[in-house]
């Protein structure tokens, strides 16, 4: 009798010996995925499934295949689908894995409609008894971009755990944080990672996304703590090494960013479609040098079109602006559908302002400039302040009317701009001798500022002054008087003599000499206001002559006060 059960033991050992080793290399199958090792993932499910075909093995053939990082077509969903359709013929009452993965085919294929079908009979067949069936179909509900549902990825992934007796299965938790996340909630994604934590199963996973749920609400420092534990549990779990770059490359330091992207590629496959992924890690972290040797070793081997976006910003960064125009539209052309050229076009368009040129090379390249970053903000890019950049260029070129044009789109672009967005479009205006322009916006910005400002009812008076030269009722009044006397009373005693100020003061303090004169028949008030003048300005031979004409008039004489002239163009 002993010796027919040791037989039997004997037996069921030899029987269990390929199950051992093929759970192991399932194992070592499903960490390279977590770990973004995509090529030997895939390589290591397709082996499975050609050695040891079953309805586990071809489920995560075809799950890989929907994992991948490159995009899913048309062509790839159709050989998940077909994996999965063999994984489900495998068992006679149909898998409900399987049948799980075709939902995900629908998922991917953005039916969201249909895959809730098969999701819904696979529970009713299932009912509602198995913890790892509602646990996948809650991942499912995470896992494709515009065909996710966070409220049933909760709900069924909360009805695993409540069926799941040892409750010791970190992926639970780790796709209910990933839920979570799709509603923004980070509070309640960082309990559930908690609780994956605590099991301690998978830390590598675990940290990564602790890392990001804290990157992407700017907690640095408990970022940091994450991926220091992450590192530490498991460096060779790649997509911890791909947020540290990210860290660090938020805290602008580049250099360890570039050696976190490093690590990256280290520990992932190695292939062409690893190095593309290190290649974006390093270009976001500036280390430009590698990206291009990067893209030389994978560029006839990879085509993927964000090769031609990395080269064309490098190009634009390099100063060589032509390929820079080459490149990126190369990009535009070949990207995908969903992918927005926004950023694209506005690196076109800085490009062509930047590009050398005099007369009519230089019109045309401000024209493409201004149409392609006119297309990049109508796109909705934000990465730079383009009007004002823009403004700033025509300001160096003294063309003072496109200058005022795009300062003023800056400003009317904001949602709630502020007196210094209205200032220089008003400066600007000015600049271009558009006086009705400038006086509206040197208006909305001193009534910002709150008298914050003194030098801008300076200007505003010039513009008064310039718009209205011909206009001899303003003349003789005198009318920019009210701006330059808030002007002065705003700078006080000791801003009056600030020698950054001179000019403004003495030109102000002629004209209300003038005004007091002239208009309101008071020459003590006018000769003193010479007098201040000349505190500030003793070698000023006319406010001498000025000085004196006054002093010799009787009460009843006045003599008329030429007003400032307007400035001339500020020049910045």
């Amino acid at each position: 009798m002993m010796k027919k059960i040791v037989k039997i033991y004997a037996l069921a050992s030899l029987l269990l010996v390929p199950f051992m080793a093929n759970s192991q290399t399932l194992d070592e199958a499903i960490k390279h995925l977590d770990a973004e090792r995509y090529t030997a993932a895939s390589k290591a499910f397709n082996q499975l499934a050609e050695t040891s075909p079953s309805p586990q093995t071809l489920f995560y053939k075809g799950y890989a295949i929907l994992r991948s990082p490159e995009g899913l077509t048309a062509e790839s969903i159709k050989m998940a689908q077909t994996a999965f359709e063999a994984g489900n013929a495998l068992d006679k009452k149909g898998d409900p894995f399987n049948q799980i993965g075709l939902g995900m085919v629908k998922l991917a294929s953005k039916d969201l409609a249909g895959a809730k079908l098969i999701f819904e009979q696979v529970k009713k067949d299932t009912k509602l008894k198995n913890a790892d069936v509602l646990y996948r179909i809650a991942e499912a509900y995470t896992m494709f971009p515009g065909a996710t549902d966070a409220a049933e990825a909760i709900m069924n992934i909360n009805m695993a755990l409540e069926k799941s007796k040892t409750k010791d299965n970190p992926e639970y938790y780790i796709v209910k944080a990933d839920a979570f996340m799709l509603k923004n909630e980070g509070g309640e994604a960082m309990n559930a990672l908690t609780n994956a934590e605590r099991v301690g199963k998978k830390p590598g996973k675990t940290y990564e996304r602790m890392s990001r749920v804290w990157l992407q609400g700017r907690n640095y420092k408990e970022a940091n703590d994450a991926l220091n534990k992450g590192l530490s549990a498991d460096p060779t779990h790649a997509p911890i090494h791909k947020y540290h770059s990210s860290y660090l490359q938020t805290m602008g330091k580049y250099k360890e960013s570039a050696q976190a992207a490093g690590n990256y590629l280290k520990n992932s496959d190695g292939d062409s479609k690893a190095k593309l992924r290190y290649a974006k890690l390093a270009f976001v972290a500036k280390d430009y040098e590698n990206v291009k040797k990067t893209i030389e070793e994978i560029k006839g081997t990879n085509p993927d079109p964000y090769i031609l976006r990395m080269s064309g910003i490098i190009n634009f960064e390099e100063n060589q602006l032509n390929e820079a125009i080459e490149n990126l539209n190369k990009f535009i052309k070949a990207a995908p559908a969903d992918e927005n050229p926004a950023m694209d076009y506005g690196y076109i368009g800085r490009s062509y302002m930047k590009l050398p040129g005099e007369g009519e090379t230089r019109i045309l390249n401000d024209s493409l400039g201004i149409i392609n970053i006119e297309k990049a903000i109508q796109l909705g890019d934000t990465t730079f302040n383009y009007y004002q950049d823009l403004s700033s260029t025509f300001i160096k070129n003294k063309n003072w009317a496109k200058a005022a044009l795009f300062a003023e789109k800056a400003a009317l672009s904001k949602k709630n701009p502020n007196a210094a967005d209205y200032a220089p479009a008003g400066i600007y205006y000015n600049a271009a001798k558009n006086y009705d322009k400038a006086e509206i916006y040197f208006e909305k910005a001193l009534e910002l500022y709150k008298d914050a400002w003194p030098t801008g009812y300076a200007l505003y008076a010039r513009n008064k002054m310039a718009k209205n030269a011909n206009d001899s009722t303003f003349t003789a009044n005198f009318a920019a008087a009210p701006q330059w006397e808030k002007y002065l009373t705003l700078l006080g005693e000791s801003g009056k003599a600030t020698p950054a100020n001179k000019r403004n003061v003495v030109d102000g303090l002629r004209y209300l000499a003038g005004w007091e004169l002239q208009v309101n028949k008071n020459l003590a008030k006018g000769i003193a206001n010479i007098e201040e003048l000349l505190k500030y300005d003793p070698a000023n031979e006319d406010a001498k002559k000025m000085l004196e004409a006054m002093k010799g008039m009787n009460g009843g004489t006045t003599t008329p006060t030429t007003p400032t002239p307007p400035a001339p163009p500020i020049k910045n």
